[in-house]
């Protein structure tokens, strides 16, 4: 039975996905199963990213989740390219992005929705860092430990005051979605820093919730090749915003 105060807006929520064959399908209908409870109206874009494997059919053959909407891209050019074609291809009033294997408690849409509501925010996003958030699994140290270097990186190269860019949860109303992705250049991992820059270009208010780490086991972060590529963005980024202030 649903519950009587489920939210009226249309929620988006995009999930990018390459090569999940071994997951996909429970993590929708987990989400779906969430979000019927939770919201009147939603939609769940899966992006697959070019995979190589069997998760289109898998995504376009799960009618039992009638919210979900596969979007293909031919060829796989990395998240930030497949999180912004679902954000620009989404229609909900608020729109989310998460990771294949959801690897936060979904309560942290509902602490989302209501920053929209409480602070009028452009954009909501997860921090592990706040004194709130919980880890329910294990992290390796090493994971944290570079997770804070490249933290401490962004904030005196690119001037982020942001103590977790890459948290995989993130929110916006419309039209900072539109406004955000509409621009967005960084198709790697380092797609979540340049957010951050375009936010405050744009003046737009970010506002941040704790989030609880439920699954960490199938991360596709690999420690030893995908902070160099990351740091590659950022200098990408850096170069950009040299260009701006020089023109």
């Amino acid at each position: 039975m649903y519950s009587a105060c489920r939210r009226k807006e249309m929620i988006s929520i995009v999930i990018p996905a390459f090569n999940e064959q071994a997951r996909i399908l429970s993590s929708l209908r987990s989400l779906g199963r969430f979000c019927d409870t939770h919201f009147e109206h939603y939609e769940i874009v899966c992006v697959d990213d070019g995979s190589t494997d069997h998760t289109w059919d898998l995504i376009t053959g799960a009618k039992e989740i009638p919210a979900l909407r596969p979007l293909r891209l031919n060829q796989n050019k990395g998240k930030g390219h497949a999180v912004g074609r679902g954000m620009l291809n989404a229609a909900g009033e608020f729109r989310f992005f998460t990771d294949a294997d959801l690897p936060y408690h979904p309560q942290a849409f509902e602490l989302a929705m209501d920053a929209f509501d409480s602070h009028a925010c452009d954009i909501v996003c997860g921090d592990r860092n706040l004194s709130e958030s919980r880890a329910g699994v294990r992290v390796y140290s090493a994971r944290r430990v570079a997770g804070r270097i490249f933290a401490a990186v962004v904030k005196i190269v690119m001037g982020v005051d942001a103590s977790d860019t890459q948290c995989g949860f993130k929110g916006f109303t419309a039209s900072a979605a539109e406004k955000i992705f509409s621009r967005l250049n960084t198709c790697g991992y380092a797609f979540d820093v340049e957010i951050f820059v375009l936010a405050r270009q744009l003046r737009l208010d970010v506002c941040r919730v704790p989030v609880t780490l439920i699954q960490q086991a199938g991360s596709k972060i690999r420690l030893i090749r995908d902070p160099f590529w990351m740091l590659v963005d950022l200098l990408r980024l850096v170069f950009a915003k040299g260009r701006r202030k020089r023109e």
